[in-house]
C-alpha cells in the first residue's frame, strides 16, 4: 500500500513508530535512509490530508454562515411599540 492511500492516522503511526525506533537507537546506519525517506512520506501525506481538510472546513464554515445570515430575522429597529401603537 503507497503512502498516499493510506489514512492519516496510518500514516502518523508510521512517524511515530520510526520515531520511537530512532530514539531507542534500533535504526542501523544501513536503514537510516530508507526510513527516513518513509518518514518524510508519512509526513506529506500527513500535510496534504491536513490541507485538504482545512480547505473542507473553509468550505463548511461558510455555508454554516451563509445558512446563519439568510435563517436570521430582520432586525429590529430598537424601539417597541405598545398595544396601542405609541412607542415605550
Amino acid at each position: 500500500m503507497s503512502e498516499k492511500s493510506k489514512t492519516y492516522e496510518e500514516n502518523f503511526a508510521v512517524l511515530e513508530r520510526i520515531t520511537e525506533s530512532l530514539n531507542k537507537d534500533e535504526i542501523s546506519i544501513d536503514d537510516l535512509v530508507i526510513k527516513t525517506k518513509e518518514a518524510l512520506a508519512a509526513a506529506r501525506t500527513c500535510m496534504d490530508i491536513l490541507k485538504k481538510q482545512r480547505g473542507e472546513f473553509q468550505k463548511l464554515e461558510k455555508e454554516f454562515a451563509e445558512l446563519i445570515a439568510t435563517s436570521e430575522p430582520p432586525e429590529d429597529d430598537g424601539e417597541e411599540t405598545g398595544g396601542d401603537g405609541e412607542s415605550s
